[in-house]
């Protein structure tokens, strides 16, 4: 296993906690926010919607651009 795998491994591993997190935040009574409620409370605030920007941009950088 390389560096590569190792990265795309952990990658995967934090998109699988974010679905399990997505889907814990259907049940009742759960506190956990979902994703929607989450990104509504960061898009606020000037700083968040910057910050979303800046993270949004760099996804694009390193996953997108070839």
């Amino acid at each position: 296993m390389n560096s590569h795998d190792l990265t795309v491994a952990v990658y995967v591993l934090i998109a699988l906690v974010g679905l399990g997190l997505q889907i814990a935040s259907y049940r009742k009574r759960s506190r956990i926010p979902s994703l929607g409620t989450v990104l509504t409370r960061i898009m606020r605030t000037r700083s968040g919607r910057v910050g979303l920007m800046a993270g949004w941009a760099w996804v694009g950088l390193h996953f997108l651009a070839r």
